[in-house]
Formats: structure tokens, sequence, C-alpha cells
């Protein structure tokens, strides 16, 4: 684009995670949230909707992502419907994994992590619900919903209510419906404001929140402001993570033209940023080394 922002288009493809054990993580992350396994081999597996690669776990991390480890926080699998979310609530709640259920007023979430600490999320989007979004001069957000009421955006979710949206058959989906896709994905930081210049001012998202008091910072684009974002949650507990640990192996931002993404080379380039080009695709890493790969649709 000419203003160096990236199309509305753009969105965020295959996500790579590390784990230490395939075998442990299939009963989470295909009977529990729902992916079909694509396909898998001694080291890695793919997993997704449709024939549509959503996640892809590769085998070989020694230990777990640490509970307050800087790097992944959770990557988000959207649902369309609010049934598809009752779906997985109630697969989570047969498959006797520990989660938890928060209503963001903006959207409903469920989430779970993997044996190897890599976080999940599962999220219906409820845009309509808000009507204004207002910060103090503290930095504190208060969200506002379309009948008045105020919201911290961090409220429990009543899964009991959510549950009933499927009736009295009994009948829970086993899989995620093909249109599920990967929404955001969200990681613990140590410095948000140098990441935030980094996806704002080099690769052309959009900023969003960008708010110490609620420690959370993200950005996107117009169609999808919360695509990628950051929190400082964990303070000073946060820690870093060892080199084997389980994580994020890299995520991959869906592009709409091939000059977008040799405009984005570009300001790579003159950023310093170093990055490789391979098979039309670009990899870099963000001033945390949270790597990502960048590529045009249909390639």
């Amino acid at each position: 684009m000419s203003d160096g922002l990236l199309a509305g288009a753009t969105h965020l493809g295959p996500v790579h995670l590390r784990v230490i054990d395939i075998t442990a993580a299939l009963p989470v992350w295909r009977d529990a949230v729902g992916l079909s396994l694509l396909g898998e081999d001694d080291a890695v597996a793919g997993l997704g909707v449709d024939g549509k690669a959503l996640i892809v776990l590769h085998e070989g991390a020694e230990v777990a992502l640490p509970q307050k480890g800087r790097g992944l926080f959770h990557v988000a699998i959207h649902v369309t419907t609010r049934r598809d979310l009752a779906h997985a609530a109630a697969r989570l709640k047969a498959s006797g994994l520990r989660y938890s259920a928060q209503d963001h007023l903006i959207s409903e979430s469920l989430y779970v992590s993997d044996p190897s600490g890599n976080g999940i999320e599962i999220c219906f989007d409820t845009p309509e619900r808000l009507a204004d979004r207002q910060e103090a001069p503290d930095g504190r957000v208060t969200l506002i919903a379309t009948d008045g009421s105020a919201h911290s955006g961090l409220e429990p979710l009543n899964v009991g209510a959510l549950l009933r949206d499927l009736g009295n058959s009994g009948h829970v989906e086993a899989r995620l419906p093909a249109n599920a896709f990967i929404g955001h994905i969200h990681m613990r930081a140590r410095s948000p404001e140098t990441l935030m210049a980094f996806y704002v001012g080099v690769l052309g998202f959009r900023p969003h929140i960008q708010s110490r008091a609620f420690g959370l910072f993200d950005c996107g684009t117009d169609r999808r402001p919360h695509m990628v974002a950051f929190n400082i949650w964990a303070r000073d507990e946060l820690r870093e993570p060892p080199a084997d640990a389980a994580g994020l192996q890299r995520f991959t931002v869906v592009l709409d033209a091939a000059d977008e993404l040799a405009a984005v080379a570009e300001r790579l380039g003159q950023a310093g940023v170093p990055f490789g080009e391979a098979g039309g695709a670009l990899d870099c890493a963000d001033p945390e080394g949270n790597r990502l790969r960048m590529m045009v649709a249909g390639t």
C-alpha cells in the first residue's frame, strides 16, 4: 500500500510450534481443540481444518515453555458462530483438561495449554457488543457495552450458559468447522514499545491498544485490529525460556499482493533488520527473537 500499511486482507497463516512429544500433544490439539490431523511423521505433525493447515507441531523441545516465559502466550483459533464455541467448550469439558473461559466483551474465549506449555485460545468475536472504549489518564482501559454497562474485558465467561446453546441432543461436534482460522497470536514481552515500533513502523501493521497500565499492546489491520499482541502481565517475574524449550517456532503472515512483500523487504533493509528470502517467502525475527514468515496469498 502507498501509505506503508498492510492491506486489510492481510491475515495469519500456519503457526509452527515446538513440542516435547507429538504423541502427547495430539489429544489436546486434535481431540479437545478439534483440529484434524493432516499429516504426521517422526518429528512433525500438521493439523488444521478442511485440509488447510493451521498448526504445525515440531518435536524436539526438551523442556516445557516456562509458565511465565517470554515468547508465546497463546495462539488463537477463531470460530465464526457461538455454537461452534459451545462445541469446543463441550470437548474441553469432556477431555478432563484444565481450561478457563473469559468474556472480553469484544470476544468470548476458551483457554487451554498443551503438555509442552503452548497456550491455546479458542475465540468467538463479538464486536457488536462493544459501544465504546474509554482510556483514563492513567492508561487504564474500560470497555462500555451497548447496554451502557462497564467491563474490564476480563470477566469470567458463563460456560454453563454457553453449553446450553447446544440444546438437549447431547451431540458434540468432534472437529472445528471448516471456516475456523488463526485470528491472532499473543506473546509475553519485555519491551512492547520496541516490538510495536517493529511491527508498525517496519512491517506495516496498524497500532491498536498501547497501554502499559493495562499491560497490553497490539496491532493488526483495519479489518482485524487485534492480530499480533504483546503483554507485560508477568512484569518482574518474566523468565527467558531455555534454548531447548517448547514454544513458538514461527508464525505466518499472509499478504495480499507481491508488491506488499517487496515493500516490506525494502523497509526491513532500510531498518537494518536481517531477513532471508526463499520460495516467494520472507523470513525474519522481531526484536525479541519471535520468528515470522511473510508470504503472498496463493503462493
